[in-house]
């Protein structure tokens, strides 16, 4: 579960009522402060180095084609990605312990092009990214680029010049299938081959655009002594080979089932409301189709109260404030953030248990909110999830030790006081998609030997399972509320009418795709209305489009302009379906959260 799926599960389901849930004491995590060290033995004395200025955004992107559909996508960014996170002794550990490049998915054999003019210097070097990989040093900038996962070696020789824009490589597969997870991981350093830099800040692009569609989670993991810290593409650190791990955090959002401690249980205070101002007296105005809550770098990855009246968002507004969910209630003429909740957890639908884990015993603790009651469960340091009746806890255990393309995926089930726990499936190659409204489960299991993948039911009760139809790479899938309906877009197949944006009617017989109009990123509002947003590189702002499933048509929501920028694809509807919320970018700058009003 990433980031923003933990944190609203949280929050748009706490409708507990703050009778006892606005604390005195405060869970506030204390936490090193962390420096980069400069001591690699092979290296200059980096401590002294400093970052090269000029020009300000000398590379181009990386490929001769635009993006889209039929070419390719971004994918991963830079940064302290949740991905990373829970990799960051691992497969990241070598550098700092975040995803120390970007990644750009692509079909295998795309042209790679060199991202400015420079100098071979190693074919197949010891960095890492198999099967192959390029470096190129561009000495004139101070900088050094890494091609990594290429379909083949590059017919280059060390010292040969090469001219920015020229074809260099051919992209490939980490995985060396080319259908598990064809993709260019490009890294940006220094000439010494040590320190790595966030190419969001270095590439010429517009990269909240790029980030409006992918195939891959985006949210970044927090430090909860520093909520704000790292939260967009391009505020994130610089690490290097060798280094220190950076984000080691002792509390990280969301919450490490196999590290973090049980959430705070501060003193009851019914009566004291805390409140901040959210705006300053230099905020920028408001654009004419919304509403600013909240300024600069606060907040990221906001929620609805279930009644749509309230932005909820993860926030320690000063070292004197608590640390918690704060809530800005839109009736307010004058944005104030109240302070909700210190508590932080996975709620139940029903909003009568939490689950958090325990890292002493390494067990996932159930509490009953009503009395106090704690249960312990063993769920193998997965975090569960809890079916739409509030009923029962689902977590899926995985064998990491085994290639993703055959991954053997455990599936188990319990009551919410951990009792009955038991298997409910165990195969390779599948996936979780979510439950229907009859708590049916919905899952994707992965055709061997290529990328294809067959939606099909299954009742945790009975076991039964229905086979539905079988889809070509499906990505992004989402239930409409009434689990009636299907969306999911497809990319980079060598028949490009089947890349695009997806419906598909799980009620019907035979469940026929229907291929829509439009590519980009979307939410559900209600059962029968999509609302997107087009995918446009070369977008100036965001501009809101609403689909009706049954006549099929599309209206623009703002005829008149947005005048916003929706920064890293952070976005949510209303429970209700009447509000946008967002987060804004101004430029490389986060602008804080704002409401758009739907009609």
């Amino acid at each position: 579960m990433n980031a923003h799926s933990a944190f609203v599960n949280f929050t748009t389901k706490f409708g507990l009522t703050q009778r006892a849930n606005i604390c005195r004491k405060f869970l506030v995590a204390l936490l090193a402060s962390l420096t980069l060290l400069a001591g690699v033995a092979s290296a200059p004395a980096l401590a002294q180095q400093e970052t090269p200025a000029q020009p300000q955004k000398p590379f181009q992107l990386p490929f001769a084609e635009p993006p889209g559909p039929d070419t390719w996508l971004m994918a991963q960014p830079y940064g302290n990605t949740t991905g990373a996170y829970r990799q960051r002794f691992t497969t990241y550990g070598a550098s700092g312990g975040i995803h120390f490049g970007v990644d750009l998915s692509a079909p295998c054999g795309t042209d790679i092009v060199a991202i400015a003019d420079g100098v071979v210097f190693k074919v197949d070097g010891p960095f890492g990214s198999p099967p192959h990989n390029l470096m190129i040093d561009h000495p004139q900038l101070g900088y050094a680029s890494m091609y990594g996962h290429l379909l083949e070696a590059p017919n280059l020789k060390p010292g040969q010049k090469v001219k920015q824009g020229e074809v260099v490589a051919k992209s490939g597969d980490s995985g060396e299938t080319c259908y598990n997870r064809p993709h260019l991981h490009l890294e940006i350093r220094d000439l010494a081959h040590v320190r790595k830099y966030n190419p969001t800040t270095l590439i010429d692009a517009n990269w909240d655009d790029l980030a409006l569609t992918g195939n891959s989670g985006r949210d970044f993991a927090r430090d909860l002594s520093e909520p704000r810290k790292w939260q967009s593409l391009y505020d994130q650190p610089e690490v290097q080979t060798g280094g220190p791990i950076v984000n080691d955090f002792a509390n990280p959002w969301p919450l490490d089932w196999e590290k973090s401690a049980p959430p705070n249980r501060g003193a009851y205070t019914p009566e004291e409301v805390i409140t901040t101002p959210t705006l300053s007296s230099t905020a920028r105005p408001p654009a004419a189709a919304g509403r600013q809550l909240t300024g600069g770098d606060c907040c990221t990855n906001p929620a609805w109260s279930p009644d749509s009246g309230q932005i909820r968002y993860l926030d320690q507004p000063a070292v004197d404030l608590p640390l918690g969910v704060w809530g800005v209630d839109l009736a307010q003429s004058s944005p104030q953030a109240q302070f909700v909740t210190g508590w932080l957890g996975q709620y139940s639908p029903d909003e009568s248990f939490m689950v958090y884990p325990d890292a002493k015993s390494g067990l996932t603790v159930i509490e009953r909110l009503a009395d106090g009651q704690t249960w312990k469960i063993d769920t193998d340091g997965r975090r569960p999830s809890f079916t739409p009746d509030g009923q029962r806890l689902v977590w899926t255990v995985s064998d990491e030790d085994s290639p993703n393309d055959n991954r053997l995926q455990t599936v188990w089930q319990a009551n919410t006081d951990g009792s009955d726990a038991h298997v409910i499936l165990s195969a390779r190659r599948i996936n979780a998609m979510g439950w229907l409204p009859d708590d049916t489960l919905l899952l994707s299991r992965r055709v061997p030997g290529g990328s294809d993948q067959t939606l099909f039911l299954r009742s945790p009760v009975t076991g039964r399972e229905t086979e539905l139809v079988t889809l070509p790479q499906p990505r992004g899938m989402a239930l409409s509320p009434d689990g009636r309906y299907l969306l999911y877009y497809v990319t980079f197949q060598q028949d490009a009418s089947l890349n695009g944006t997806w419906l598909l009617d799980l009620t019907a017989k035979s469940p026929a795709p229907q291929k829509l109009g439009w590519f980009g990123t979307y939410r559900w509002r209600d059962a029968e209305h999509i609302i997107y947003v087009p995918f446009d590189p070369a977008a100036a702002e965001h501009s809101f489009f609403e689909y009706n499933v049954t006549s099929g048509q599309s209206r623009e929501l703002f005829p008149g302009g947005t005048g916003l920028t929706i920064a890293n694809n952070d976005w949510r509807i209303s429970p209700d379906g009447s509000k946008i919320a967002l987060v804004a970018a101004n430029g490389p700058a986060l602008n804080g959260i704002w409401v758009l009003e739907l009609k």
